[in-house]
Parts: structure tokens; C-alpha cells; sequence
């Protein structure tokens, strides 16, 4: 009698591992290898809106950001804010781009999702990183005493960011008109987040209205453990927390009551 042979079997977390790393790869090869500079470009894009609102505002802001070159200023809250909007924009279409992939069983509606979120994170921390080096060759004055708290600040922005991506994603699976919706309402973040201009120097009034977003608080007091003479007032990480804790909770119910009708897309 022949000898049985055994095929290993994996574990569901192990097989779902695998899943996203693959996907993970594809992900990385159709953003980047369609473009003969593709890899550069995911650091090129940051550098040119700098380079355009520091043409535009930057002689008459960079007064107000003394603690800080201006530049840097604006590339802290670009990188933040991509890592916000990031996974907001790709949730809109993870499933329609992956959607030859459903049909195997071991690949699940969340694994495009989650995909495209580790995407988001893993390439606004190397953008991040690599200005960081830049600005440590230039002589800009960093602190990496306080890095738990700039680590907390990227994980809270991302998260939150993952939870309104799973709530847009899964209404845009039943809409298609989210998908035009969703970066009409990404534009205005540029000019409520404490991107271009310190959230300490807006009016009491401004600051309080402007402090509903969690946004602020995580780019502030990322700007305040990174640039140790920066000066920053009236932010926290218990509501940006909370808030994206929340978020992510919804997100995760939306999709699970709604994870059948996405399979069977």
C-alpha cells in the first residue's frame, strides 16, 4: 500500500498572514511599477506640495513657526495627513481592484482592506523616516526623547484614518457616488488641521472649534516630541484615542454586517 503523503495545514491566522503579504506585494508593484520613478514618487509628492505652499505662504508664515524650519513644518503635517486621508482614499475601491481575487476561499473581504492599510502605513512611516534623516544632514533640531509618544501619534492618526476607510469602503461597495464624495470632503482637512499654520497661534474661538478635530492634536503633539523648543497648548491624545478607537469599532461592525453581500460581489 502506498504511503499517505501528508499536506501540512496551516493555521487560519497563518493562512490569512500570507494573503495580505501577497497582497501587500501586489499592492506595492501596481502603485510603484507602472511609473519609471515609482518608488521615488511616494516621497516626491509631499516634497512638492511643500515646495508649492512654502513658494506661496511660507514668507509670510515662517515667522510664526520660529521653533521649526518651515519646510519641516509642512512636511510633519503632509505625512500626517496622508496617513489619514490614505487609508480613507484606498478603501474606496479595494474590493472592486481585487475582485478576481474573492473568488478563491482563502482570500476574505477584510484582506484587500487590511492590505491596502498596511500600504498607507508603511510607506508614510518611510517617508517620514527619510525626512527625518534629510533634516538631521541639514542641521534641523530633532528630540528623540519623547519617540513613544511620535509612535502613538502615527498609530492613533492611522487607525482612525483604517476605521473611516472601512466605513466609507463598505458604503461605497453599495453607493458608487461615496467614491466622488470622500475627497470632497479630504480638501478642507488641509486648512482645519494645523497643517499650514501652529494650531497655538489661532484665536481662542478658532482653537476651540478646531480642536473637535483629532487630527490637530495628533499633528501638534507630534510636532511637539519631534522639536523640542516647539510650542504647543490645548491638545491631547485622549480624544483623538477615543476617537479613533470609536471609529475603528464602527468600521468593524459595518463590515461584519455586511461582510456576505461583500463576498458575493
Amino acid at each position: 500500500m502506498p504511503e499517505l503523503i501528508r499536506i501540512p495545514r496551516r493555521s487560519p491566522w497563518v493562512s490569512q498572514y500570507l494573503v495580505i503579504r501577497a497582497l501587500l506585494q501586489r499592492e506595492m508593484t501596481t502603485r510603484f511599477g507602472k511609473y519609471r520613478m515609482g518608488f521615488f514618487w511616494m516621497l516626491l509628492e509631499p516634497v512638492f506640495s511643500v515646495i508649492f505652499i512654502g513658494l506661496i505662504l511660507g514668507t509670510i508664515l515662517e515667522r510664526t513657526v520660529p521653533e521649526i524650519p518651515y519646510a519641516f513644518f509642512l512636511l510633519n503635517g503632509f505625512v500626517f495627513l496622508k496617513l489619514f486621508t490614505g487609508p480613507m482614499s484606498s478603501a474606496l475601491n479595494a474590493l472592486t481592484s481585487n475582485q478576481n481575487l474573492l473568488v478563491y476561499p482563502a482570500v476574505k473581504p477584510l484582506d484587500p482592506f487590511l492590505a491596502r492599510f498596511a500600504f498607507e502605513l508603511l510607506t508614510s512611516l518611510f517617508s517620514f523616516l527619510v525626512f527625518c534623516i534629510v533634516g538631521a544632514w541639514l542641521g534641523v533640531d530633532f528630540s528623540l526623547t519623547q519617540l513613544h509618544i511620535l509612535l502613538a501619534c502615527f498609530l492613533i492618526t492611522w487607525v482612525a484614518g483604517c476605521g473611516l476607510g472601512l466605513i466609507f469602503g463598505v458604503g461605497a461597495a453599495h453607493f458608487r457616488e461615496i467614491e466622488k464624495i470622500v475627497p470632497i470632503l479630504q480638501r478642507p482637512l488641509l486648512f482645519i488641521s494645523a497643517i499650514l499654520i501652529p494650531f497655538s497661534t489661532l484665536p481662542g474661538a478658532a482653537r476651540a472649534v478646531l480642536a473637535y478635530n483629532p487630527l490637530v492634536h495628533t499633528i501638534e503633539i507630534s510636532r511637539k516630541s519631534l522639536f523640542p523648543y516647539y510650542f504647543a497648548e490645548d491638545v491631547n491624545l485622549t480624544y483623538p484615542s477615543a476617537f479613533a478607537v470609536v471609529v475603528a469599532a464602527i468600521g468593524l461592525t459595518v463590515f461584519r454586517n455586511n461582510r456576505h453581500f461583500l463576498s458575493q460581489r
